[in-house]
C-alpha cells in the first residue's frame, strides 16, 4: 500500500467518524435552538482520526444540515466553524464534537 492510499484511507475515516456521529442520537449531548437569519460559531473539539478530517469536508456536512455561507477555520483537534441559518427556528441535540456554540 502506497503512503497516498494510506492517507486517502485515514481522511476517509476520519469523514465516515464525524458524519456518524452528526447523525447518531446516542453520541449527542446538549441542545441549542438556531433562528433565521442569525449567524453563529461552534467550536469543535475532534478526536483520533477526527482530526484528519480536513475543513472542506467540515464544511460539506455544515451545509447538508441547512447553514449557509459556512467558513471553517483551523486544524488538527480544534476547529472553529461559522454560518447562517436561513431556516425556521430549529432545536437540535449537539453531537459531542461541538464543545461551544455561540450567536454573533
Amino acid at each position: 500500500m502506497t503512503n497516498i492510499t494510506v492517507r486517502t484511507l485515514v481522511k476517509t475515516f476520519a469523514a465516515f467518524a464525524i458524519a456518524v456521529t452528526f447523525v447518531s442520537v446516542t453520541s449527542f449531548a446538549g441542545e441549542f435552538t438556531v433562528h433565521p437569519g442569525k449567524k453563529y460559531r461552534a467550536t469543535l473539539s475532534l478526536s483520533g482520526v477526527e482530526r484528519m478530517a480536513d475543513n472542506a469536508m467540515i464544511a460539506r456536512k455544515f451545509r447538508a444540515l441547512g447553514f449557509t455561507s459556512v467558513r471553517v477555520s483551523g486544524a488538527g483537534e480544534k476547529r472553529k466553524v461559522e454560518g447562517v441559518w436561513p431556516g425556521k427556528p430549529t432545536s437540535a441535540s449537539l453531537p459531542r464534537q461541538i464543545i461551544a456554540v455561540a450567536q454573533l
